[in-house]
This record gives structure tokens, C-alpha cells and sequence, in this order.
């Protein structure tokens, strides 16, 4: 890809809470501009290349998180797809 791409990579979070209080994470990694849709829907969303919180709309976690935090707690649960797609 060219290099307007490389700028753009996203770890996009959803959360669907069910009806008995547990909830399912969807994760997604873009390369591609965040659209208004995706804004909306997400919870969480990285800039993994600026590395800056573009987004965190968490019960209980402060607006202003700093960017390390967050990436540190994903990175323990998918560090594996994380790595694999910064390189690809």
C-alpha cells in the first residue's frame, strides 16, 4: 500500500452487552480513514501509528487515559493480531 495508508491504522473496540449483563468485545484493525459510523459505534479506538487515544467511552475510565494505558491492556489479550498487522 502507499504511504497515505500507512498513517492510518486503527484498533477499533465494540462492546454488545447482552440481556444478562456479560457483554461480547469486537475487535477490528483498519488501515482505512474511521468513518462517522464506526466512530459512533465504537467504545475504544487507537491511532496506533500517532499513538494517541482517538477515542474512550468507557464506564469508569477517565476521558483523558493516557494512550500506553490503553494500549497496554489490549496488547495483553491481542498482542499476537496487534503485531502481525503493524508489520503486514
Amino acid at each position: 500500500m502507499g504511504t497515505k495508508h500507512d498513517k492510518k491504522r486503527f484498533f477499533i473496540v465494540k462492546y454488545n452487552i447482552k440481556p444478562d449483563g456479560k457483554f461480547d468485545e469486537f475487535v477490528e484493525l483498519s488501515k482505512k480513514k474511521l468513518g462517522t459510523g464506526k466512530l459512533t459505534e465504537a467504545k475504544v479506538v487507537l491511532d496506533l501509528v500517532n499513538k494517541t487515544v482517538v477515542k474512550c467511552d468507557l464506564p469508569k475510565v477517565p476521558a483523558n487515559i493516557p494512550y500506553e494505558n490503553v494500549y497496554e491492556h489490549y496488547r495483553k489479550w491481542y498482542a499476537d493480531v496487534i503485531d502481525q498487522f503493524l508489520t503486514s
